[in-house]
């Protein structure tokens, strides 16, 4: 029987090769091309010749489009040389690392040899890096309180000064006291009812994935309350914090919930065993921090001796010390940079790569600890 045009498949229809990831690179690295063309224009060409050149080519400046390939372009100048490297990843992903929580991935996309590169391995430093800001969002509400009590105990909130170059805060809060008469707490209390909603209404609006990997935005006032408010609005506002606090310990049970931690210690002890590099294994890792102490004394001694021989001088140097007792615990904050945890200490250290040996050896000295 003849095979009719619905039978016949579509790469052999098209004479496509069957395989989609070999389109994806083409398609990728055909892209970058066309990124680096625009900059390479943009940067050695006036403003009228790039835009007639544009128009040359049928393409319209200030477009979407445009707008998109530069970016790519400035972020990935250091692949320049080299476009094919970055052929496996496709455009959404390049864009995603474009923005300013990921950004600093990109530099670490260099470690890895022309062809080592997957699309896999970067959705894994991705995930790395969104599991450090989550760590760097928890450590910074341990460390912000705005509430005070009066020395009756009657609670109340204070902002810290706000410290502006341009000083609009202040400018524009003057302005309306001024103009307006209102009094600096009913201007304070609107303002972050308003901006309380609109990120409430952002987070319903965009998907689940992309809220949790947002940054999270600190709002500062150089306002001080000069008047005591109402008891009314001081129990509105503890009613309202009481709720945010209750709706986010409810969003962490959850997503303990999701995810058994006998799953996770399975799936972790999966990942290091499979691990042949150190990005490798400091992704799976910060994928699953709850339960790394747990997985590692699940590992033979002879993945724990492998593993060990894969990890960087500076991170053996920092385990080392934390298993001797010199220091309570560490992390990556992000490429060059460690956070150390110190005893006595309630805020973390910040060393960078260059200099984590010789503070380690320092820190032996002044402890007296022989690690």
């Amino acid at each position: 029987m003849p095979a009719t045009i619905a039978s016949i498949p579509y790469s052999q229809k098209h004479q496509l090769n069957p395989n989609p990831t070999a389109h994806i690179e083409t398609s990728s690295l055909e892209y970058l091309h066309v990124a680096f063309l625009l900059y390479e224009y943009r940067t050695t060409y006036s403003k009228k010749e790039y835009r007639t050149l544009l128009d040359t080519y049928g393409w319209d400046k200030g477009s979407c489009e445009e707008k998109r390939a530069l970016k790519i372009a400035e972020n990935f100048q250091e692949f320049l040389t080299c476009p094919q490297h970055l052929a496996p990843i496709p455009v959404t992903i390049l864009l995603r690392l474009c923005s300013l929580q990921y950004k600093s991935i990109i530099s670490q996309l260099q470690d890895y040899p022309i062809g080592g590169l997957t699309c896999e391995l970067v959705l894994e430093l991705i995930e790395e890096r969104k599991a450090l800001l989550k760590v760097q969002k928890q450590e910074q509400q341990k460390q912000i309180s705005i509430w005070r009590r009066t020395p009756k105990g009657d609670r109340y909130c204070q902002f810290p000064p706000q410290w502006e170059e341009d000083h609009q805060t202040g400018v524009l809060t003057q302005e309306l006291i001024d103009g307006y008469g209102l009094l600096p707490q009913q201007i304070l209390r609107e303002a972050i009812a308003d901006y309380h909603a609109r990120i409430k209404s952002q987070e319903k609006e965009q998907p689940q994935e992309e809220t949790a990997e947002s940054e999270v935005v600190v709002v500062e006032s150089g306002m001080l309350p000069q008047e005591e408010i109402s008891p009314t609005e001081r129990e509105k506002v503890i009613e309202v914090n009481s709720t945010l606090k209750q709706n986010e310990q409810t969003s962490t049970s959850n997503a303990t919930e999701r995810q058994p931690v006998g799953e996770e210690v399975s799936m972790l002890v999966e990942k290091l065993k499979s691990a042949t590099s150190y990005y490798q294994i400091r992704s799976a890792i910060y994928r699953h921090l709850a339960v790394k102490d747990e997985v590692w004394k699940q590992l033979s001694s002879e993945e724990q001796l492998r593993i060990e021989r894969l990890l960087p001088q500076e991170v053996s140097a920092l385990k080392t010390a934390r298993e001797s007792g010199l220091i309570i615990d560490y992390y990556e904050l992000k490429t060059g940079w460690f956070q150390v945890f110190t005893v006595g200490e309630n805020k973390p250290v910040s060393v960078s790569k260059s200099n984590v040996i010789t503070w380690v050896q320092e820190q032996q000295k002044l402890n007296c600890v022989t690690t």
